[in-house]
């Protein structure tokens, strides 16, 4: 019977290169040969990440900068909604508040300088249109001499204290056009950083 020849496992690797000669050089090509298979991996892997990082940095940048564009677009269409609405009480509401106001700022003026003013009475010159209400005011203030003046070509929001020898101004026209001119240069002050971004 003829004798089936089977392959052999245990044989020794034959190599055509110089530098195995040997188990132990072949283990040594091995190990060697996976260091670089490791490192290859690694740079691959570093190189993938280092990848993503700019990525993720340029999508983080784009955002950003879309982010701002949106800010500064919703920004100048809210500033852009109030400023109507802030002018219209600064020439609506605001007079008709300090008009209603003046008389009780003119009894707390008086008030306060009568603290330190005892000696004389006190003129008191305003529009007609302002003394209704300020004698209404004045009514619970019986202890003070007060002398209403009234003086036609003077504006709702005005008023003068005469005191003995000082004078004081109440001038809420003043404070209304100021706080108008805020707001105006306010708005000028944003066109031109809208224009400049």
């Amino acid at each position: 019977m003829p004798a089936f020849k089977l392959e052999e496992f245990n044989t020794r690797i034959v190599s055509d290169d110089p530098k195995i000669s040997s188990n132990t050089s072949l283990e040594e090509h091995r190990l060697e040969a996976f260091e670089q298979g490791y490192k290859a991996g690694w740079d691959d892997a570093a190189a993938a990440q280092s990848e993503d990082q700019s990525r993720v940095a340029a999508d983080f940048a784009r955002n950003l900068q879309e982010l701002s564009f949106t800010y500064h677009e919703a920004r100048g269409h809210i500033l852009g909604s109030l400023e109507p609405l802030l002018k219209e009480m600064v020439t609506k509401v605001l007079p008709k508040l300090a008009r209603d106001s003046l008389p009780q700022t003119i009894v707390d003026e008086i008030l306060s300088a009568s603290e330190t003013q005892t000696k004389a009475g006190i003129q008191i010159v305003i529009s007609p249109a302002n003394r209704p209400a300020l004698e209404q005011l004045m009514e619970t203030q019986n202890n003070l001499d007060i002398t209403i003046i009234e003086e036609p070509s003077m504006a709702d929001g005005l008023a003068y204290l005469r005191f003995a020898d000082t004078e004081k101004q109440v001038d809420l026209d003043s404070v209304l056009s100021s706080f108008s001119q805020s707001i105006d240069g306010y708005f000028e002050q944003q066109e031109k950083v809208a224009v400049n971004e």
